[in-house]
């Protein structure tokens, strides 16, 4: 992880101090560049680099080619440099990614993205075409922010450095709150602040004097090849080979280890294969929660280390505190964040910073690029496939605990005949009223009673819920497609930002085996049943891992949910924040949340904390997070 930053003077003469200015943005992203930083300056033009040497390239860029005429810079890691030397006519093997993307600008242009695989985030200067042209990979694991007037143009890694620059606003963008509120991460670009965009995932930029124009360079699409017959193999060694692209050139490389299905596939494939290169046990790193708790899962995290390629630190958990340290986290974010389980995640990669790992595996994405299949199940009712689906509804409840009847019926209401309907709708509707927890027998309740009716009303929500917030239903009754509208929802980028700001200030790099270009193009063209299978979701995956996951993790059916421990901690540890932030100061969040609502919500968290309803459990975090950093941004604290 490296950081990127400059600006480019659009109109108007170059400003006298725009050293001063591109090392004052570099200061702000210290952190990201522990390893050193450095600036390139032209008339017009600054870029600057802060470094986090996770290879064995040469230093920190900004890199020049020709003269000058072009220079990069670039938070880059490309995967596929062998194909790109060959077709470029390049044989020295050292070349450092960021030359590799000039040479692609020199042949390819504004379409040089199309080419590249792997995660970065750039931005080139051409003085023979006076134009910035910029890009950022095509799931946005690399952050990219900007800031366009018609005067200037600025870019960085993070928010903060653009906040510093005259001209740029720090006023808090109502439109990003009401949607973080809602759990709605509907627009790409925009960002907690008004005067401060995101480049979208798979797109570019390019900037003159005269415009800035955005551009989708590619669409997440189903892959063309024919798949081969053994999907499993075909899984496996793309899956492998996309775990060595994320370990080649450092020797700083440790895994996150949870003990689930997805951490432990990466942890198992990449033990392995140091064993295989004679290099030493990969480092792991592991959350534990005392024996008997809900969220212990040492005996998977158990299972998989005993396969005695790993060198385990287990991170004890014990009273949780998730509103520790919040404020700085939250000056870390540069804004609120739809992660409560945050905290967590921050304190694995603190104990692998001071360990010395610059690169951590994370299994984040097997649900979405994999697949739990559950479009299946829809394909199958709309196909009209009765008996089929009832077998894998029966399997699917066993694995996550619900009424067979009542998902059952819940497909014969949208795609069944009507007697059938009829016939079972008793039936079912006493099957779910015995199996529905008190809590969820209240009138029913959304992320609607949670807003501000005004602020719904000024930043359009309900319209920007039918747009992005629901799966249509034609979309819902095909596995490709509603597959596909997964990996395209705003959680996506969202994710990858909260975490590589986290990881950003331990000098740490998250990589992730699951969201590699072939490999989710592999997964979203393979069919349903592939997918989900006798009640396991993400079958391809779990075939592929025979023999290198143990059985238990393998074919394991729980999956650990944290909303008891987020409560609990809540309620033991932060009462007194808790009244203060909802009770005493609650007109610091009145213009934006239903006070009632929330209060109300809390009161039952009180009352009932092992009881919890997930709305209840959102309303009071959202708000008490919303409260915590416009405390620091508004009057009396500050966004600079």
């Amino acid at each position: 992880m490296s950081g990127v930053a400059g600006f480019l003077q659009r109109q108007g003469p170059a400003p006298a101090d725009a050293a001063a200015d591109i090392q004052r943005m570099l200061a702000r992203m210290r952190h990201r560049g522990p390893d050193g930083s450095s600036w390139w300056l032209d008339t017009g033009i600054a870029l600057g680099h802060a470094w986090l040497n996770t290879t064995d390239e040469a230093g920190p860029g900004p890199l020049t080619m020709a003269g000058g005429k072009l220079a990069v810079t670039a938070d880059c890691r490309l995967d596929n440099r062998d194909e790109l030397m060959a077709r470029l006519g390049l044989r020295d093997s050292s070349v450092a990614d960021a030359q590799l993307l000039m040479r692609a600008y020199l042949r390819w242009g504004e379409a040089c993205p199309v080419h590249l695989q792997g995660d970065f985030a750039f931005a080139i200067w051409d003085a023979e075409r006076q134009l910035l042209f910029c890009a950022r990979d095509h799931f946005g694991v690399k952050p990219f922010y900007y800031h366009a007037t018609e005067r200037r143009f600025a870019f960085a890694s993070e928010i903060g450095p653009m906040l510093g620059l005259d001209g740029v606003g720090a006023e808090v963008s109502e439109y990003r709150i009401s949607g973080f509120l809602a759990g709605l991460p509907d627009d790409p670009q925009s960002t907690p602040y008004s005067d401060v965009f995101s480049l979208p995932a798979r797109h570019s930029l390019t900037v003159t004097a005269q415009q800035v124009a955005l551009r989708r360079y590619w669409q997440i699409e189903p892959s063309p090849r024919p798949a081969r017959s053994d999907t499993a193999a075909e899984f496996a060694h793309l899956f492998a080979q996309s775990v060595r692209n994320r370990t080649r050139g450092s020797r700083a490389v440790g895994a996150m280890l949870s003990g689930g299905l997805d951490s432990s596939s990466i942890a198992c494939v990449a033990g392995l294969q140091n064993a295989a290169d004679r290099k030493p046990k990969l480092p792991t790193f592991s959350l534990v929660f005392e024996r008997g708790s809900p969220m212990d899962e040492r005996s998977f995290i158990d299972a998989v280390l005993d396969q005695q390629t790993m060198n385990p630190t287990l991170i004890p958990v014990g009273n949780y505190a998730p509103f520790a340290e919040f404020e700085r986290v939250l000056e870390e974010q540069e804004g609120t964040f739809l992660a409560p389980g945050l905290t967590l995640t921050r304190g694995i990669y603190r104990t692998a910073g001071a360990k010395g790992i610059k690169v951590l595996l994370d299994g984040h994405g097997g649900d979405e690029v994999v697949s739990q299949g559950h479009g299946h199940l829809h394909e199958l009712a709309n196909g009209g496939k009765w008996l089929d689906l009832w077998r894998e509804v029966r399997s699917a409840s066993n694995t996550y605990g619900d009424s067979t009847l009542g998902l059952y019926f819940q497909f014969l209401t949208l795609y069944g005949p009507a007697w059938r309907i009829a016939r079972l709708r008793h039936l079912a509707n006493r099957a779910v009223n015995r199996i529905r927890r008190p809590a969820e027998a209240q009138r029913a309740r959304s992320w609607r009673d949670l807003i501000n009716p005004d602020l719904a009303r000024r930043t359009e929500l309900i319209d920007r819920f039918h747009r992005a917030g629901y799966m249509p239903p034609g979309v819902q009754a095909s596995d490709a497609l509603s597959h596909r509208w997964i990996l395209l929802n705003g959680y996506v980028p969202h994710s990858f930002e909260v975490l590589d700001k986290a990881a950003a200030n331990f000098g740490v790099e998250p990589r992730y085996p699951f969201w590699d270009k072939p490999l989710v193009e592999f997964c979203l063209a393979l069919p349903g049943e592939e997918k989900l299978r006798h009640g396991f979701g993400r079958y391809v995956l779990r075939r592929a891992m025979e023999g290198v996951l143990p059985p238990a993790v393998q074919w394991r059916r729980t999956k650990i949910d944290f909303t008891a421990n987020l409560v609990n901690g809540m309620v033991r540890n932060h009462r007194d924040l808790l009244e203060q932030l909802l009770v005493s100061d609650a007109g610091r969040i009145a213009p934006y949340v239903n006070l009632p609502q929330v209060k109300a919500a809390y009161a039952r968290l009180l009352r009932q904390p092992d009881q919890p309803a997930p709305l209840d459990v959102q309303y009071v975090w959202r708000s008490a997070s919303l409260s915590l950093w416009l405390r620091q941004v508004q009057p009396g604290g500050s966004a600079a």
